[in-house]
């Protein structure tokens, strides 16, 4: 199936049905005909095979191609050098795909499995030798440019016999162009077949109306409903490259650039364009969710710490306001780190961020220790400019009871805390309802 939007198309439904009503018109009416149609059908084939073989030539050509790039990643794997490892085990799964399709090709030469299962071993078997198979090459550490050349060595083998098998196919193509021995015959059984045409074209239209008009249209239909209820990840398939194949193409880039921008805006609501966190819609969000009617109060009870920074207008006074940008933003990377992965850190606006606190496993609060944990990622100084600047951090925290009425509730009691710790001398924390 080929779905780039850039390739030309091969087939066309306008073509292909005026040449059937034309075969149709010719069978009926100039029997004399049938030699010429004959000659068509003859050529029609010998183009079928030369576009058969063509097509072993380059699955072939793609898997070579896709082997060299991979090799290259491998080089520089087994130099040290920076390399996506994920994305070179991925590129395994894909070569080993582009393998199977290229056995799964119909091919004059009957050798042609054994040899691409050959080629599909030597590879591997160098890549194993070399440990940069699978997990192994995801493991793998040190410089091991002494394996290079091994593995070079069994990269050029693996490409000597996939140029075999590419030549093999290029000499099968030129004897299908050469051999005509069959048009006879072919003639022969044209004539014998020339008013079992009409029926056959009846029979071919009412199978490509199926295959080429209903199935196109209703898979174009499911893909614009799946659209209008919010499924921009749908794609339609390609089957032939004609014209229902274009609108199918548009389709889908329609689709992927609405999936891009439903993406952009979705983080976009969702996140602080400084500093990266979830901002006050992610909070209500991730608060919403344990309010919810049958939600387990017991099992979802969390804490709120309200967090705003000390004299921050002092920061912007001296370093402006890109310098206080730089300190919110590594702030961020601070509090990240102090937190838990089920606990959620936003950015409100300002100075002002809040984390949301799940509590211990046992059912004790973790609002405490977590807070603790932001105060000691303070104790290093923070980097502005060249130069080493201390903040301090008042905050407010509140602990969601069976009694918390709703999240408004909940971050007013933490807010109001923040504002009993930034009141009682600062760089410090207040726990709502606290002594």
């Amino acid at each position: 199936m080929n779905t780039d939007p850039a390739a030309p198309r091969s087939y066309s439904l306008q073509r292909e049905w005026s040449r059937a009503f034309t075969l149709m018109l010719l069978a009926l009416l100039v029997g004399a005909a049938v030699t010429i149609v004959g000659v068509r059908f003859v050529v029609n084939e010998m183009e079928l095979a030369a576009s058969r073989l063509q097509a072993e030539y380059t699955s072939v050509a793609a898997l070579t191609e896709a082997l060299e790039t991979h090799e290259q990643l491998g080089h520089q794997l087994l130099a040290t050098a920076p390399v996506n490892r994920q994305a070179f085990v991925q590129g395994q799964q894909d070569i080993e795909r582009l393998f199977a399709e290229a056995a799964a090709v119909k091919a004059v030469d009957g050798g042609r499995p054994e040899a691409l299962a050959k080629a599909e071993q030597d590879w591997r078997a160098g890549l194993e030798k070399a440990g940069l198979w699978g997990e192994a090459a995801l493991a793998r550490t040190g410089n091991h440019v002494a394996d290079a050349p091994a593995f070079a060595a069994a990269s050029s083998t693996v490409r000597t016999r996939l140029a075999a098998v590419q030549e093999s196919s290029l000499r099968a193509l030129e004897r299908g162009l050469v051999d005509t021995r069959a048009m006879e015959n072919l003639l022969v059984v044209g004539r014998v077949a020339l008013f079992l045409v009409a029926i056959g074209a009846t029979l071919y239209f009412r199978r490509r109306m199926v295959k080429d008009l209903k199935r196109p249209l209703n898979s174009l239909r499911k893909g614009v409903l799946k659209m209008q209820d919010g499924d921009y990840g749908h794609r339609l398939g390609i089957a032939r490259r004609d014209e229902l194949g274009e609108v199918a193409v548009a389709f889908n880039g329609m689709a992927a650039a609405l999936e891009d921008s439903h993406t952009t805006l979705t983080y976009r609501a969702t996140h602080d364009e400084l500093t990266g966190l979830g901002n006050r819609a992610a909070l209500a969000e991730r608060l919403a969710a344990s309010f919810e009617p049958g939600s387990g109060i017991r099992s979802r009870h969390e804490g709120v710490l309200f967090i705003d920074i000390d004299d921050f207008k002092h920061v912007n006074d001296s370093f402006g306001h890109e310098g206080g940008d730089a300190l919110l933003v590594q702030l961020a990377h601070r509090l990240r780190a102090s937190v838990r992965s089920q606990d959620l850190v936003a950015r409100l606006g300002g100075d002002e961020f809040a984390v949301v606190v799940s509590d211990h496993d046992d059912g004790t609060p973790a609002t405490g220790p977590v807070a603790e944990r932001i105060y000691q990622s303070l104790s290093e100084p923070f980097v502005i400019g060249g130069r080493q600047v201390r903040v301090s951090l008042s905050m407010g925290v509140a602990q969601r009871t069976a009694d918390t009425a709703d999240i408004t509730e909940l971050l007013r009691h933490a807010d109001s805390a923040m504002y009993r710790a930034k009141h009682s001398g600062k760089a410090r924390y207040e726990v709502h309802g606290g002594a």
